[in-house]
């Protein structure tokens, strides 16, 4: 109870430290493997942007639409009521004013067995787009919410690919990444729902494959380069 009490404060302390908007943030990807071809191979990094008035709202509205507290995309879509409750997020969110971004990489390289090179490449190019802001469609983004990964190793990786851009100020010394999980915020649903519906459109040809139309026309893409 005490350790979940400390994670719970540090996502509300960098709350308090932020002004404006929130970006959170989740991945999908296929990575070259014996089965896989390269043309199947893909990397997605995906994030939605939250005005912080908005986030109670929010939290609330997933909870009732997915009637629980625990969510994964991936899980719900192999049952028909997880399908259904998996379009009413899309939904849901497509009626919201929240931008989502995507950097997409295609294909991964055939050596990047593990996809963490086109993971940082992605990391990358997301954020530097995210704390540059996009007139019209979001401001600057301070602080990045990532869900994040079980092993340290992993969680030290995207780390130190964030403390390179700031590093090499590609972003603003301002720019922060806190890595948390679902169970601390559920607002990192919405990341994960978008980049499954994404993911169903390279992967999928029967009726999820068009799940991601529900929100495309809020959906900004982002060049990806190594």
């Amino acid at each position: 109870m005490g350790f979940d009490r400390a994670k719970g404060d540090i996502v509300a302390e960098a709350y308090r430290r932020t002004s404006g908007q929130v970006a959170y943030l989740d991945e999908s990807y296929q990575a070259p493997d014996p089965t896989v071809t390269m043309s199947n191979t893909f990397y997605i990094f995906t994030a939605v942007i939250v005005h912080k008035d908005a986030m109670g709202e929010l939290r609330r509205d997933l909870g009732d639409i997915v009637d629980g507290t625990w969510w994964h995309t991936t899980d719900a879509l192999l049952e028909e009521d997880g399908r259904v409750k998996t379009r009413r997020m899309l939904e849901y969110l497509g009626e919201g004013f929240e931008a989502c971004v995507i950097a997409h990489k295609v294909p991964v390289d055939k050596d990047d067995h593990d996809a963490e090179e086109a993971r940082r490449a992605c990391y990358r190019a997301l954020a530097i787009e995210l704390a540059a802001g996009a007139t019209g469609r979001w401001e600057p983004v301070e602080l990045l919410v990532l869900e994040e990964r079980n092993q340290m190793n992993f969680r030290n990786k995207d780390r130190l690919n964030h403390k390179e851009l700031v590093a090499e100020k590609k972003v603003p010394r301002n720019t922060r990444l806190l890595q948390t999980s679902p169970r601390f915020e559920r607002l990192l649903w919405l990341p994960d729902v978008v980049s499954a519906a994404y993911r169903r459109t390279l992967t999928h040809s029967d009726e999820t494959s068009t799940m991601f139309d529900l929100i495309k026309k809020q959906v900004h893409f982002v060049d990806v380069t190594d």
